[in-house]
């Protein structure tokens, strides 16, 4: 929320008007529905996915230009801006790659820290802020569900049992030298191996699967516990492809969570915009006065399903997830402790 030099808004404001085309398409595109991008999903475990980095890029583009319009005064600008954003970590929801569902993440992450330093810097227009909190709410909705993540779960497991129709000899290397008896009693041996390894590993997507029904924080710990023990059991029977495949998976529930929180604080912060709308200039005292005119429900932190931790701080506040830690602090000093903050330092205007 520091004040923007000239400079720096001269040079915004120059390359926002360099890339306005490209916004104007960012723009139409937000509103398409159902429609998906151009990857072909039959290459297996390493689809080519040009297209996310294009979305990053495209990303940076809508950030720098909200923060133009929001410096510039320009409100209504500023609250499109976030909306396209939003829009555009969207259009990943229903594609089953799980670099997919982490780059959407990524997105929902930049979007949230665009709309932090939005409201510091200015007073969205009441449209615009009723606007933010429906496509907010419609995002926290599908994140809740899992509905992106399953999805690439699913996919996951397909590919990956998939992998087990290779020959022995590909599974595990067999001597060149060894006489046809021995080869072919190590064939037998890597057969049997590889036909334990591959119900290992669609036993344990299969209950996955079933812990994607619980709702969270329960979903992230069983679904970290699952990935991080069946790895340590795959490295130890030696199942050579599931020790591969689990790798990693148990830290997806967690980054699953963490955007969870974003989009809340974003909903949360977005109705604290519209109470303060209504009320002469001031936020509420608790997070409870907002219910239910601007949020149906208190906002539940995803990390321990208690409710998001807020606290009034001068003109602004502090709103709040515990984070991947699970460890209380709401200070921005400490955000890299795992905590997940979002600040309005001085509340900027007079509506």
């Amino acid at each position: 929320d520091k004040p923007v030099p000239l400079e720096m808004k001269t040079a915004m404001a120059d390359f926002i008007q360099r890339n306005q085309s490209a916004v104007r398409l960012f723009e139409q595109a937000a509103q398409l529905q159902q429609s998906r991008y151009p990857i072909d999903l039959s290459q297996g475990l390493m689809p080519l996915l040009p297209h996310l980095a294009k979305l990053r890029d495209a990303a940076r583009v809508l950030e720098i230009s909200a923060i133009s319009h929001a410096t510039a005064g320009q409100g209504k600008e500023a609250g499109n801006d976030l909306l396209i954003s939003i829009a555009m970590a969207r259009s990943l929801d229903s594609e089953p790659v799980l670099m997919s569902q982490l780059v959407r993440i990524a997105l929902v992450k930049m979007t949230v820290s665009d709309l932090e330093q939005v409201l510091n810097r200015i007073v969205l227009p009441l449209q615009s802020l009723v606007q933010l909190n429906k496509s907010f709410g419609q995002s926290e909705q599908r994140e809740a569900v899992g509905f992106g993540f399953t999805r690439a779960l699913i996919r996951e497991r397909v590919v990956d049992l998939r992998a087990f129709e290779m020959r022995p000899d590909q599974y595990l290397e067999i001597s060149t030298n060894a006489t046809v008896e021995r080869r072919e009693q190590l064939e037998a041996k890597i057969k049997r191996m590889m036909a334990e390894d591959r119900q290992y590993c669609k036993m344990t997507f299969n209950r996955a699967l079933v812990l994607r029904n619980d709702p969270f924080p329960r979903r992230m710990v069983e679904e970290d516990e699952l990935f991080s023990h069946a790895e340590a059991v795959a490295t130890n029977k030696n199942y050579f492809l599931s020790a591969i495949f689990f790798e990693g998976l148990d830290k997806v529930a967690a980054k699953e969570a963490t955007c969870l929180a974003n989009l809340r604080l974003a909903q949360t912060a977005v109705s604290l915009a519209r109470f303060r709308f209504d009320h002469t200039n001031h936020y509420p005292e608790s997070l409870v006065e907002l219910v239910p005119n601007y949020l149906k429900t208190l906002p539940v932190d995803p990390f321990d399903g208690q409710e998001l931790r807020y606290r009034r701080m001068g003109n602004g506040y502090v709103l709040y997830s515990i984070g991947p830690n699970r460890k209380s602090n709401g200070n921005r000093g400490k955000e890299q402790q795992g905590g997940i903050v979002f600040t309005i330092n001085s509340a900027p205007g007079h509506i």
